[in-house]
Parts: C-alpha cells; structure tokens; sequence
C-alpha cells in the first residue's frame, strides 16, 4: 500500500514539474518571438541592400513552385527560400533577391544572391552560417568577394592555388571544400531559377 502510495506522489510531483516547465517554456517563447522575428528581419533586410545597394524597395515574389523543385532535384541539398524584386527609387526594376538554403558540412547555410536583369550577379551577403571555426566559418571572407560582379553562369569549385579564370571558378576555402562548394551550388541553383522563372520579368 505504501509502495503504491509513494509511486502515486513520485508521480504527481513530476506532473507537477513538467506542467511548471511546459508553462515556463511557453512563456519564454513567448516573450522572446517578438523579438527574434526582429533581429531575423534586420539581417535578411540587411542582406537583401548587400546585394543591391542600389535598391529603395524589396518587394516579396511569389515563389514558383515548380521552379524551386527542378532547382532541388538539380542541385543537391539547395533550396529556394524566397524571392524578392529589387526597385530604385522610381519603382524601376533592377533584378532579384532570390534567398538561398544550401546543405554545409555541419548545417544549413542561408544566403542571398543578387541577381540582375541583365544577368549580373552582384554578390552574395550570408545570413545564417554554422560552419567549422577558423575553416568553413571563413565563407564571409574567401568565398563571399569572389562573387562580386560576376556575369551569371555555372561556378565551379577549384582548391586553394588553382584559380585559373576568375570569371567561372570559385577558390576554395582551404581545408572547407564541401562549405565552398555548398555556398557555390546555392549561387548556381539561384542563376538556374532565375533563367528559367525570372529571366525577362515574370
């Protein structure tokens, strides 16, 4: 009896404890949504004037379906997370934002591609990296200038000290080849989306 009595406290405690736990978890959720909704919208705003400092405006695309997924099935583990048009000031298009998730050596890296109209890829800007330190953490600075103003087309990856043409190769990290080829294949599902749904306007 008494064994049944201390199972049915020990029991009771511990609902007790998790129902505290689950309000107490729910109330910080709560708390903090707000505000990291924020700080995700500054860095993708951020990273959207990275890529076309000539912007005023951003405004939301509606994703192609179809597009995203030939994108998948062709470059593997990239994901087209969102597309915005670029405009200046007079409400003139200028290119597109097209928001990138791609497949690193430890995680999901997240990134923007700018894009113009007349096929210019003005840059690249990184919003979410979890990378190794001092190798794949290094994107922001080795892999990132490398697409500055660059005439769109296939990258390819080559390993540290064999850039032989700039315009079509992308120098890797030293000893982050699968970072620099992950950043890489992202750009290139980003120029294949935009050839075959946003080219000429939609």
């Amino acid at each position: 009896m008494n064994d049944t009595k201390s199972m049915i406290k020990n029991a009771l405690i511990l609902f007790a404890i998790t129902l505290v736990a689950g309000v107490l978890l729910g109330l910080v959720y709560q708390v903090t949504k707000d505000p990291i909704a924020y700080q995700e919208k500054l860095a993708q705003d951020k990273a959207n004037q990275s890529v076309f400092a000539a912007a005023a405006t951003f405004d939301d695309v509606s994703l192609d379906e179809a597009g995203s997924a030939a994108v998948t099935a062709e470059h593997t583990g990239v994901t087209i997370e969102s597309i915005k048009e670029a405009k200046d000031s007079s409400g003139a298009s200028l290119g597109y934002v097209i928001q990138v998730k791609s497949k690193g050596y430890g995680d999901f890296i997240t990134y923007t591609v700018g894009i113009t109209n007349d096929g210019n890829v003005n840059g690249i800007s990184i919003i979410k990296i979890a990378e190794t330190p001092g190798l794949g953490m290094n994107a922001e600075k080795v892999i990132v200038p490398q697409f500055k103003d660059k005439a769109e087309t296939d990258f390819a990856v080559v390993k540290s000290g064999q850039l032989s043409d700039a315009s079509t190769q992308i120098e890797a990290i030293s000893g982050a080849t699968i970072t620099s080829r992950a950043v890489t294949e992202g750009v290139n599902g980003a120029v294949s989306y935009f050839d075959n749904v946003l080219k000429g306007g939609q």
